[in-house]
């Protein structure tokens, strides 16, 4: 269920900006597809314009600026600027894969509150970078976490389904954008989730290409914005999305132009059925492929996080 607070959809969560779409990277299986799609880089008057709108009738815990690897965004001050001036929240946070975060200039450790690593296993970052970057975020006051991702989910099929059944399945119990509620904005559209904005750009069919809602001045988008994010019917991207219940394998990087060679199978071959029935019986359950951080890593995490605030 979503609160509305001062007529306003309250999501108690994250929105996303994908602020690029290419990456230094390519894991395979990556939901935002980085590997696989066009290089992209979006624009901060776009997303000022997007946010200030959308900040009349929607409020998010904060804004998270996603990829690709957002880092390669070529004037990131500017954008976190831009949401910051939208007024849709006073909390920015970066998910990044930290390789290019040592070269990140003074002033963008002074603009960011939050930055968290997603750790890979095939590209892993040298525990003294590590140690510099900790350091680095205690001296801006900037809250610093960093996750281990030893496994992937499948993410999408290529081929899809038509067994309505199955992705009707799929699609209620999909945390991305039911639990987690990864909504992520893009060029002037609000998604539930990337996938959403991602899958129609390597798979090309006339049902795939309005599975967003576009974000207006208009009296009546209120409505229509709490309509979409709580209706039941899957978008066409569901019929080749596996949502959140894909089969999981070792995560391990893959030649960019090969990347599409694992997802050329059909949604029932590629979807986790016993996990997609235990979620069903527990959808609460769903979790990500991240490895938990150990006590002194929570610890840690809860102390700086304390700091910070105290310091705001």
């Amino acid at each position: 269920m979503y609160t509305i607070s001062n007529n306003k959809i309250d999501t108690k969560r994250y929105c996303e900006i994908n602020v690029v779409h290419h990456c230094n990277l390519s894991c395979r299986a990556c939901t935002h597809l980085s590997p696989g799609i066009p290089k992209y880089i979006a624009d901060p008057e776009k997303i000022y314009r997007d946010l200030s709108i959308l900040s009349k009738s929607y409020i998010p815990r904060g804004v998270k600026l996603v990829g690709g690897e957002p880092l390669l965004h070529p004037n990131i001050i500017e954008i976190i600027e831009a949401v910051r001036a939208s007024g849709i929240t006073k909390f920015v946070k970066m998910v990044t894969n930290g390789h290019l975060l040592s070269k990140a200039p003074d002033l963008f450790w002074e603009k960011i509150d939050a930055i968290e690593i997603s750790l890979y296993p095939s590209k892993p970052i040298n525990p003294e970078t590590l140690k510099t970057l900790k350091q680095k975020a205690k001296d801006s006051k900037t809250i610093l976490e960093s996750y281990s991702w030893d496994d992937f989910r499948e993410s999408y099929s290529e081929l899809g389904t038509e067994n309505t059944e199955l992705v009707q399945k799929i699609y209620s119990n999909c945390a991305v954008a039911h639990v987690w509620r990864c909504h992520t904005i893009s060029e002037g559209y609000l998604y539930k989730c990337p996938q959403a904005v991602f899958i129609p750009k390597v798979i090309t069919k006339e049902n795939l290409q309005n599975d967003g809602i576009k974000i207006t001045d208009s009296g009546n988008f209120f409505e229509q914005l709490l309509a979409y994010l709580k209706s039941e019917e899957p978008l066409g991207s569901c019929y080749h999305c596996l949502g959140c219940v894909g089969k999981r394998f070792n995560h391990e990087q893959m030649n960019p132009k090969l990347w599409r060679s694992p997802q050329q199978f059909t949604s029932e071959e590629l979807v986790d059925l016993d996990y997609l029935s235990f979620l069903e019986k527990q959808p609460s359950q769903a979790k990500g492929c991240h490895k938990e951080l150990s006590l002194p890593e929570k610890i840690s995490n809860i102390a700086t996080k304390l700091f910070n605030n105290y310091r705001k």
